[in-house]
């Protein structure tokens, strides 16, 4: 059926054209006579105005028509934007900016500056995002293509009560539901090259710009989705207040202290973990993770049943991940060290599924500059990120505080 309305379009776009060939033949023959009435003139110049509109009108329908076929054929459109997003990136204004506009998938140039990244290398992107980001391998991650997302969170489970098959239902209590909402902020990574390593069609210009762009904006975004104060950039979970459990109340985070600051208890350090653990609701627990610096890893390989005598860490001899009290841990550079007599949020226990909600711009834009830093070529990409707690019973923090 596509193929039927491609070929329609198509053949009424070669008509129209013949059509328009011949009337401006005709039209050049009138004018050209001596005394043209002024309204003949003017009806001949509204219908050229309304041909050209015409014209346009079915240009576009016959390009954008292209793309609503096979899959096939939409692979070959992605193929044909990579080739010319590289011609891009090597040659800048000299690649065929016209063509690109023209033959590229819809959007394919930036209003505001730039191309934006072929779909296939952004999976990449986000491939390598999740690699070296520890929050991206255990938050929920949703992309968008609006500035910002509101998420509705329940609170609390809805009441339930039994009844028998005659009895009558009375009316159970509402439950309170928070909105969230998590706006995107700009994140940018500005990477160089020669312009003769550019010229070099040996180089995989592709691989080398991702990269780049994949490691310096994953440092930068793991470090706000931890302790971000939320201004132009996510919001941390550390960066929400937190307090004992009889003062906690939604928006803050509950906490437990170790009784010594920057350390475990010295007479029972094992306890620590273990309430800190167990402060978790079960509805939670099943994909909970412990996530720490490597500082707190070191003290708590050390820590041992006290009734056992068994390391309660427990190392990784093939691919399942290392375990402490049977879940497992995720080393986080971001998060506080563990400093001998500092006070620290060093550790934390949690259903970051549940807990974090990290949002992705669909879009990533590079603009090409040659100008900047001579004789370098700058790689001006962007992209936009966002990230918030959206539940915060399913996080719990460990304070090695008095």
């Amino acid at each position: 059926m596509t193929e039927n309305i491609r070929s329609t379009i198509d053949a009424l776009y070669d008509a129209f054209a013949h059509f328009k060939s011949v009337n401006e033949e005709r039209l050049a023959a009138l004018e050209s006579k001596e005394g043209v009435d002024p309204l003949t003139d003017e009806k001949l110049h509204r219908i050229n105005t309304q041909l050209d509109k015409a014209e346009e009108t079915l240009r576009r329908a016959s390009t954008c028509t292209r793309y609503l076929a096979t899959p096939s054929e939409k692979n070959s459109g992605e193929t044909e934007h990579k080739e010319l997003f590289l011609d891009y990136l090597r040659k800048g204004v000299e690649a065929p900016l016209f063509a690109f506009e023209k033959k590229a998938l819809s959007g394919a140039r930036g209003q505001d500056g730039g191309f934006l990244i072929p779909a296939p290398s952004i999976e990449r992107i986000f491939e390598i995002l999740k690699a070296y980001s520890p929050m991206r391998q255990v938050a929920r991650c949703e992309r968008i293509s609006t500035d910002a997302i509101d998420i509705l969170v329940d609170k609390d489970l809805p009441d339930a009560n039994w009844a028998a098959e005659t009895a009558e239902r009375t009316e159970t209590s509402t439950k309170e539901i928070a909105q969230v909402r998590i706006p995107v902020h700009e994140l940018y990574a500005n990477p160089r090259a020669t312009q003769k390593l550019l010229d070099d069609a040996q180089i995989d210009l592709e691989s080398w710009l991702i990269s780049r762009i994949s490691e310096k904006m994953a440092i930068l975004e793991n470090t706000a989705f931890i302790t971000g104060d939320g201004e132009g950039k996510p919001k941390g979970f550390l960066a929400y207040e937190t307090v004992l459990k009889n003062a906690w109340e939604w928006g803050k985070i509950e906490h437990v202290k170790s009784g010594a600051n920057g350390a475990f208890p010295e007479t029972t350090p094992a306890d620590f973990i273990l309430d800190l653990m167990h402060t978790l609701k079960s509805q939670y627990l099943q994909g909970a993770t412990w996530i720490m610096p490597r500082s707190t890893l070191t003290e708590v390989r050390k820590l041992k049943d006290p009734t056992t005598g068994h390391y309660l860490w427990q190392p990784s001899l093939d691919k399942t991940p290392t375990t402490l009290l049977g879940y497992p841990i995720l080393i986080a550079d971001d998060m506080p060290d563990l400093v001998s007599e500092t006070a620290s949020s060093s550790i934390a226990f949690g259903n970051f599924s549940e807990a974090y909600q990290i949002v992705d711009r669909q879009d990533l834009r590079v603009l090409r500059d040659p100008y900047s830093a001579k004789p370098y070529v700058e790689f001006y990409a962007t992209r936009r990120v966002g990230g918030n707690v959206v539940n915060f019973e399913a996080i719990k923090v460990g304070r090695f505080e008095e």
